[in-house]
This record gives C-alpha cells, sequence and structure tokens, in this order.
C-alpha cells in the first residue's frame, strides 16, 4: 500500500475485522479492507465527509447523500470538472468505468492531487492498471 503524502482530509485505513464485510460485498483472497475516508471543505459550504471501502471485487462509496457499491470496475480515471453549483471553481472527479455501464462517480474534491491519489489507491487495492483514459486529467 502507497503511504499517504502530506494530503490535507485524506486519512487510510486497513479493516482486517471481518464483520465489516457485508453479505453482497465478496472478500475473496482474505486481504484487508481498504477504507478511505476523504473530509471536503469547499469554502463558504459545510464540510462533508465521503468513506470508500474496497475489497478484492468491490467499492463502496458511502457520503451524505446515501451509499452506494460497484464491482466489476475496469477502469479508474481522474476528470477536471466545474459544476453548475460551484460557479467557476474547478473541480475533480474520480469515474470508475464498467463494461456495458455508463462511467460513476465516485468521490469530487477540490484538489486534483487528492483524486489522484485516491484512483491510484483503488487501482492498485483492485489491482487494476493506471491506463490512461481519454479526457483525463493527469495532474499530481
Amino acid at each position: 500500500m502507497s503511504p499517504v503524502p502530506n494530503l490535507g482530509g485524506v486519512r487510510i485505513e486497513s479493516l482486517d475485522d471481518r464483520r465489516w464485510s457485508t453479505p453482497y460485498r465478496g472478500i475473496v483472497t482474505g486481504r484487508p479492507t481498504l477504507r478511505i475516508i476523504v473530509s471536503i471543505a469547499p469554502r463558504g459550504m459545510l464540510p462533508c465527509e465521503v468513506r470508500i471501502e474496497v475489497d478484492d471485487a468491490s467499492v463502496e462509496v458511502t457520503n451524505h447523500g446515501g451509499m452506494f457499491a460497484m464491482s466489476g470496475i475496469e477502469a479508474l480515471f481522474v476528470v477536471e470538472r466545474q459544476p453548475p453549483a460551484w460557479r467557476f471553481l474547478t473541480w475533480y472527479g474520480v469515474f470508475a468505468r464498467r463494461h456495458g455501464r455508463g462511467d460513476r462517480l465516485l468521490v469530487e474534491t477540490p484538489d486534483g492531487r487528492v483524486a489522484r491519489f485516491i484512483e491510484r489507491q483503488i487501482e492498485e487495492r483492485l489491482g487494476l492498471r493506471d491506463v490512461p483514459v481519454r479526457g483525463e486529467v493527469r495532474c499530481g
């Protein structure tokens, strides 16, 4: 596992306890589940926290709006975005791509280095190659 660089608001945990695995998620190799906790505090808005848990086969994302899980991820990539709610501020989204499905936003942050770090951690845990995707931002 990569060391955590000096990125404010990012914590990495390793969950080795079997109580954390839920019935629909598969722990295949017995390796610990990777938990990434990202604290996002945009100027003028209330801070929020996004929790990403990665096991052998899936990614589970939990935030203030709810939770979703994905499996069968083929690629991860970072895209520079300007969501309408943020006017002219640039944000970086970490997206997951699955065959035959639309791309899914996993997390969005105003710091491109944080987005790339999250992308690399998930790729490393799932055993995915860091392959450039058309339109991807290669920052940090």
